[in-house]
């Protein structure tokens, strides 16, 4: 990693901050965001910058980050385009390392807003400074506690997943995705209009970042292809990346252009030349952000082989068919395997794969018939499908107005049980290494951040069928990919 990159890490673990543009008034970002770096737990110091104010928010304000006593690692900018050139002398002057620039009014605008970014990174780089931006909504680091970003009051807990995107709503809603998985982030960038660091960039530095294990980003447009893709392929040798890419018709190209400035590609030639370079692409934002959690504590499929187990024998066949249009095979098992999952199963189990569990409820055969496939070694990852009981809300009144009897709380206390049992089962992959994937669309909304120490402690439970076809797709073609180039 050359030694501007290695400048990122004053962004992401900065030991105090400038925040210039500091402000008190509910409606600027000078307040929303320096009001998240404090809210959000960060240690440093933070020095707000404001010539018109002796203080800001309980902390002492000077009037030019010159003022500023002792070294500044990061800066933080929320003043008007133009005012930005000329903090920039006092931030080089200073020994800035690294800056953020919020502030949008740069090449998205034109011409104009062209030069005048193109005379941002000219400064920058000749005083030694990264600049993150701009034209973006922040960053964060939830393992350093840092959330310097526009999100009011969202601290998303500490995980392994790094995220990269042009847009700062999209990666929200990526986080978003990545929490409802019971997971959290290493890192976080908007990288807006990617004046000087590029999304390729942040992938190199979070190859190196021991505490992400797979990216996921939202990209609208490259610069320079080549070096595009010389860059990946080096990442997708240790760590996977997945791609959710905007301005793919010809009214999301001209939408992109006048949001961050993107250029335009084929999205043909992109997909393709990602694809070759071992990128796994996704196709919506909900798509992207669980492909991504599915990497996160899992092992990866040594091929495409898959076995499948079901509570309900449609389910299996909807599971069956669209493993099958994934490119994925449904394994053909063995008289041998068939006969030992005989020995668990009723009389009226009718033997192949799917496994169909016929409606049972006992969760006692599920571990032994899930241990038989993954050690059969005929499958490379198994998929267990629970059927869940879909519930209205007022049921009991319904229930108990009518004369029947409220049995609500027996499936209360077996989704419980469910998410409990989930564990074991993931404690017997890990200790195997085939992995599992366990699907359900009838299961309760988990809240990750409302317990941030829950974040990657949890199994993984896809929301649907589909979603997890999709996983064990992705990640064959991962492993696939990193076998070859060896």
């Amino acid at each position: 990693m050359d030694t501007r990159l290695k400048n990122l890490d004053y962004a992401f673990n900065p030991r105090n901050i400038a925040f210039v543009g500091a402000s008190e008034a509910l409606t600027k970002w000078g307040f929303l965001i320096l009001n998240n770096i404090l809210t959000g737990g960060y240690e440093g110091t933070i020095y707000p910058v404001n010539p018109g104010r002796e203080s800001i928010l309980g902390l002492k304000a000077y009037p030019s980050v010159r003022d500023i006593p002792g070294e500044v690692d990061l800066a933080v900018f929320t003043v008007p385009a133009r005012r930005i050139i000329g903090t920039m002398d006092d931030c080089i002057a200073k020994g800035v390392k690294a800056g953020v620039v919020i502030t949008a009014g740069f090449k998205e605008l034109g011409e104009d807003g062209a030069e005048l970014q193109t005379e941002l990174v000219k400064k920058g780089r000749e005083g030694g400074m990264v600049l993150i931006g701009p034209n973006c909504q922040g960053i964060c680091c939830p393992g350093n506690n840092l959330y310097s970003w526009m999100p009011i009051l969202y601290h998303p807990p500490h995980g392994r997943i790094g995220f990269v995107s042009q847009s700062g709503n999209i990666l929200n809603m990526l986080i978003g995705h990545v929490i409802a998985s019971g997971l959290g982030v290493s890192k976080g960038v908007s990288s807006g209009n990617e004046a000087d660091i590029k999304t390729e960039d942040y992938f190199s530095y979070l190859a190196e970042d021991p505490d992400t294990d797979v990216i996921v980003s939202y990209m609208e447009g490259v610069n320079d292809g080549r070096r595009f893709i010389n860059r990946v392929r080096s990442v997708t040798r240790r760590k996977p990346i997945v791609v959710l890419k905007g301005g793919r018709t010809r009214s999301g190209v001209s939408a992109a252009k006048s949001h961050t400035g993107a250029m335009a590609v084929s999205e043909r030639l992109f997909e393709a030349a990602c694809r070759q370079a071992g990128i796994v692409i996704a196709q919506t934002i909900e798509e992207a952000g669980i492909i991504a959690a599915s990497f996160v504590n899992r092992p990866l499929p040594r091929g495409k082989r898959i076995g499948i187990i079901t509570g309900g024998g449609g389910l299996g066949v909807i599971a069956a068919d669209f493993c099958t249009e994934e490119g994925l095979e449904v394994a053909e098992l063995s008289p041998g395997t068939l006969a030992e999952l005989g020995g668990l199963l009723p009389d009226w189990w009718v033997p192949g794969n799917p496994v169909d569990l016929v409606a049972g409820l006992n969760f006692t055969i599920i571990k032994p018939v899930i241990e038989i496939l993954m050690k059969s070694g005929e499958v490379d990852s198994v998929m267990f499908l629970w059927i869940g009981a879909p519930r209205r809300q007022g049921a009991k009144d319904i229930v108990t107005s009518g004369g029947g009897k409220d049995i609500s709380g027996v499936w209360d206390m077996m989704d419980q049980h469910f998410y409990g049992f989930s564990g074991e089962l993931y404690e017997l992959m890990q200790e195997l290494q085939v992995p599992l994937y366990i699907a359900t669309s009838l299961r309760p909304e988990q809240n990750m951040e409302d317990d941030p120490r829950a974040a990657d402690s949890q199994p993984l439970i896809f929301p649907s069928v589909e979603s997890a076809c999709r996983a064990i797709s992705a990640m064959a073609a991962y492993y696939e990919h990193r076998e070859l180039q060896g």
